[in-house]
């Protein structure tokens, strides 16, 4: 069993940024800009691998940031919290130093706490049942594609 707290949350962050190459990692805001509904569901995905007790939701907000841009995060429910994880949060906020957004005690606090930090509507978008380890590697091709991509 796992405990939600800083150092799993740096974990999972050293994880994704290990997806991108080291030499380009000061650039994370622009490689890991089209991959936040795939990195979501994988991050949902290792938190589940660790405890398959905890229920994962898929947040979507649209017109974040005054954007136009539609946005996915993880909503993490364990024991009545709810963690908000924003695997790809450098997309919008370039300065931040952690993935994690905060910890409230329902998804609708969880969904207004969204909302009032990127702006926009916010919504639950899914509920998250166990990936299969081939849809893993499919989301993982995706996100390495899309960096791949990027860098051209």
């Amino acid at each position: 069993m796992y405990i939600m707290d800083n150092k799993y949350i740096e974990e999972i962050q050293k994880k994704i940024l290990e997806l991108l190459p080291e030499e380009k990692r000061w650039e994370k805001r622009f490689l890991l800009g089209d991959c936040c509904s795939e990195l979501s569901r994988l991050v949902a995905s290792w938190i589940n691998e660790n405890n398959k007790y905890d229920h994962q939701v898929i947040l979507k907000g649209d017109d974040v940031c005054k954007t136009n841009k539609s946005h996915d995060i993880v909503a993490s429910i364990k024991n009545g919290k709810v963690y908000l994880i924003d695997p790809t949060i450098w997309q919008f906020f370039p300065d931040e130093n952690s993935i994690f957004v905060g910890e409230y005690c329902t998804l609708g606090e969880a969904i207004d706490a969204a909302a009032k930090k990127y702006g926009g509507y916010w919504q639950k978008s899914e509920d998250l049942e166990e990936i299969s380890s081939e849809e893993k590697n499919k989301l993982l091709g995706i996100v390495k594609k899309n960096i791949k991509e990027t860098l051209e």
